[in-house]
């Protein structure tokens, strides 16, 4: 019984550390992706193109995660086309 305890004990603690390694991860993750996106968004707007906020509502992590990576493909789109057209 003893040993059960033990590796319950063990598991739950591993469980919890991946759990936040996870988590921290992601936030990176979208921190990164916003720092990329943002850049992105004043060399558009250096190009007369206004940008709309980047969130318009509450969200998940993970749907921010998202949504930086849609608008962002979106304003890479728009500075090609700026570009081309100078």
């Amino acid at each position: 019984m003893k040993k059960l305890i033990t590796l319950t004990s063990a598991a739950l603690a591993t469980a919890a550390l991946s759990t936040s390694a996870l988590a921290d991860n992601i936030t990176d993750d979208l921190h990164r992706a916003e720092s990329r996106y943002h850049a992105l968004a004043e060399q558009v707007e250096s190009q007369g193109y206004q940008v709309d906020e980047l969130y318009s509502e509450p969200m998940t992590t993970s749907q921010k995660l998202d949504v930086v990576a849609e608008k962002r493909a979106e304003l890479i789109n728009v500075l090609d086309g700026l570009n081309s057209a100078n």
